[in-house]
């Protein structure tokens, strides 16, 4: 009782630099729990997060993704605009919807988004059962600006026949079990497809974006997850992954343009790099 006490008090009298340091304290390094024995059970993942304890102690979080919402007004970013998400026929039955939202996803890991969308507008062109039964060297042809495009190509193919033959999976837990979707793309194509948000979807952009403020020093998808959830309310979580990555697409580039940045005067990055320069 002791320590949690001592913990809190610190959290109260922390200047903004000392609440940094104890976000990377060991108190909030993640416990391995012996009755968990799923990975891809989302739902448990968030009832433990480490970072839920500080949630109204930290208001710095909020404050900056405002600031970073006011920059990203005109929504003109490539994720907004030719989002892997948004690579969808409205016109076809909701079953070939949620089967191009997930090959176009699945088309974009190390791939920008408008060579993403122009590989995964073409196969729009193309029905479930096309695609099942198209040879593969044909689809790699379809496709072949995306990196991996061989490999891609093949988990395509494996969709569109577990399309067939199970249908469309209908929760995060199916979804991730999929070869070649990961954490960020099954919320994603769970978000889009059944409008249900049940995580924040995790972007290298945003990893680079939290790190460089920082937000959160952390360059582990999930636990940056847990974070950012613990740190905003779920009716919040559905925009966050577009506003950062379209952030991290104009903005705070890997070669950032620091002078177009609101939030340079606070950006520990910013001011690494001018010290540096001195």
């Amino acid at each position: 009782m002791r320590q949690t006490q001592k913990v809190m008090l610190a959290f109260s009298e922390a200047t903004t630099s000392e609440l940094n340091e104890i976000l990377e304290h060991r108190f909030f390094k993640e416990k391995k729990s012996p009755k968990s024995k799923s990975k891809t059970s989302l739902s448990k993942q968030q009832s433990t997060a480490p970072m839920s304890a500080i949630k109204q102690e930290n208001s710095g979080t909020k404050n900056i993704y405002e600031i970073i919402k006011q920059m990203r007004l005109e929504r003109n970013a490539p994720v907004d605009l030719v989002g892997p998400q948004k690579c969808f026929d409205q016109d076809k039955d909701i079953e070939t919807q949620r089967f191009q939202i997930l090959t176009s996803l699945m088309l974009s890991p190390q791939t920008k988004d408008d060579v993403t969308s122009k590989c995964a507008n073409r196969l729009l062109e193309y029905t479930i059962n096309d695609i099942a039964n198209m040879d593969e060297p044909d689809l790699i042809k379809l496709i072949y600006e995306v990196n991996f495009n061989v490999t891609k190509a093949k988990r395509i193919k494996d969709l569109a026949q577990l399309a067939i033959y199970k249908g469309m999976p209908k929760t995060f837990e199916e979804t991730i079990k999929i070869k070649g979707v990961g954490e960020k793309i099954a919320l994603l194509y769970i978000q889009v497809a059944f409008q249900r948000v049940e995580g924040i979807p995790i972007d290298v952009n945003m990893i680079r974006i939290c790190n460089r403020v920082p937000i959160f020093k952390e360059k582990s998808p999930t636990k940056l997850r847990k974070f950012l959830e613990s740190q905003f309310e779920h009716k919040e979580w559905g925009e966050i992954n577009e506003t950062l990555v379209g952030f991290g697409q104009q903005i705070c580039l890997p070669k950032p343009k620091c002078d177009q940045c609101k939030l340079k005067d606070i950006c520990e990055y910013y001011k690494l790099q001018n010290t540096s320069d001195q």
